[in-house]
């Protein structure tokens, strides 16, 4: 009886000390879902063509991001271009300043005008940092 008792408390404590992994053969914890912070954050955006079906034709990734904190220095934008068969064309960086609490637009383009912007089919866009 003295066994079982022992055992268990043996068992319960390597748990609580992370000493035993519940998975076999993980070795890790479960990664978690970052918290999404909350001073920013993109309300709306498209990806827009201009001069379409010429050598000058841009792709322009335009949006609006909402403010919540005042006193932000600056926003970092990532925007990141794939083509039809979803392969990274290219990733661009675009920095907001001058935040105010509120509602502000944003664009960030495709590096590349003609043919090369032609090829964009889709795009992904995240704040990567707000200071």
């Amino acid at each position: 009886m003295h066994r079982r008792g022992l055992l268990s408390t043996v068992l319960l404590g390597g748990f609580l000390a992370g000493c035993l992994d519940p998975e076999p053969g993980n070795g890790t914890s479960p990664e978690r879902e970052p918290a999404p912070d909350e001073r920013a954050e993109i309300t709306s955006h498209e990806l827009v063509r201009y001069d379409v079906g010429t050598d000058e034709e841009t792709v322009v990734i335009e949006g609006t991001v909402r403010i919540h904190e005042p006193d932000l220095q600056h926003i970092e934008l990532r925007g990141q271009f794939f083509d039809a068969e979803d392969e990274l064309l290219d990733t661009t960086f675009e920095r907001l300043r001058e935040l105010e609490v509120g509602t502000q637009p944003f664009d960030v383009q495709y590096p590349e005008a003609g043919p090369a912007a032609e090829a964009v089919d889709g795009y992904t866009i995240d704040i990567t940092t707000i200071v």
